[in-house]
């Protein structure tokens, strides 16, 4: 059956709103964990009005998968501070790294050709962008994002147990930042006069950013095939430096870069041959 167009086209502007994380983030002056804490909260409200319900349903699966969302974003967040937004937002794209590594140490399941040889891509890549922040002094950074993408793959775990519901999920794990809010007690920056700027960015990234960028996903995801939407959806850590060099200026080292499209042509390929090979076992 032929899929319509408007599935890939959804998963575009879910790619292109979730891109723009990096700049938004950059523009805020006040810390990670502030941006993460108002963020996720603007983002549930936005996402229980779309859906009209406010209620989630509490299994082990929903409130596994809402903690890797909440420790995803604030790792995210503050990783973004530290380093270089190229940096982070290709860091955290080394999930499928993290979900081979963990389905061999919880489920005994060993890697095949495949993933060995996407573990040795990734691998190399991340070698490049230490090697670079060690003398940078951005290694915090790098660190928190490469644990960003191990959260990440937590979120994919936790979805696939019983009574998983991936929209309750998005919404507890937004509205967990709840209690992130204390840590705007101890952030000087933002009680200083920052004017309304910070307030109207922090909005764009809640709203649009973050919870239109995931409904749209979910809804594009849905009538378009897993291999097109994990390629449509890597446009994101692709466009989201670009925002940040065009608006800030900030210009990702030579090594950086090449390590980021070793990790993004790895994870692409890594993508696409699961992908066919899930579909061709499940035609068969």
């Amino acid at each position: 059956m032929k899929r319509p167009l408007s599935g890939p086209i959804y998963i575009l502007l879910a790619a292109f709103f979730w891109s723009l994380g990096g700049v938004l983030n950059k523009l805020i002056p006040w810390s990670g964990l502030t941006i993460a804490a108002l963020r996720s909260l603007i983002a549930a409200i936005t996402i229980g009005i779309v859906r009209k319900s406010f209620k989630v349903r509490w299994t082990r699966s929903t409130v596994m998968a809402g903690i890797f969302i909440l420790l995803t974003t604030v790792l995210y967040m503050i990783a973004n501070k530290l380093t270089s937004a190229a940096n982070a937002i290709v860091l955290q794209y080394t999930t499928p790294l993290h979900i081979i590594v963990l389905s061999l140490v919880i489920f005994k399941q060993k890697p095949r050709k495949r993933d060995l040889m996407a573990i040795a891509g990734v691998a190399l890549g991340i070698a490049l962008f230490f090697a670079d922040q060690l003398e940078s002094g951005r290694l915090l950074g790098d660190v928190l994002a490469l644990g960003s993408g191990m959260t990440f793959a937590g979120v994919f775990f936790a979805n696939k147990l019983e009574g998983a519901s991936p929209v309750d999920a998005a919404f507890l794990g937004n509205a967990l930042g709840i209690i992130l809010l204390p840590f705007l007690v101890i952030d000087p920056l933002f009680w200083a006069n920052q004017g309304l700027q910070p307030w109207i960015t922090i909005l764009i990234m809640g709203i649009f950013q973050q919870s239109l960028g995931y409904l749209l996903f979910s809804k594009g995801i849905r009538m378009t095939s897993a291999t097109t939407s994990s390629i449509i959806a890597t446009l994101e850590p692709i466009l989201n430096p670009i925002w940040v060099f065009l608006v800030i200026g900030e210009t990702p080292s030579i090594l950086a870069l090449t390590g980021g499209a070793i990790v993004l042509v790895t994870v692409l390929i890594y993508n696409t041959i699961v992908t066919r090979e899930n579909y061709k076992s499940t035609s068969d």
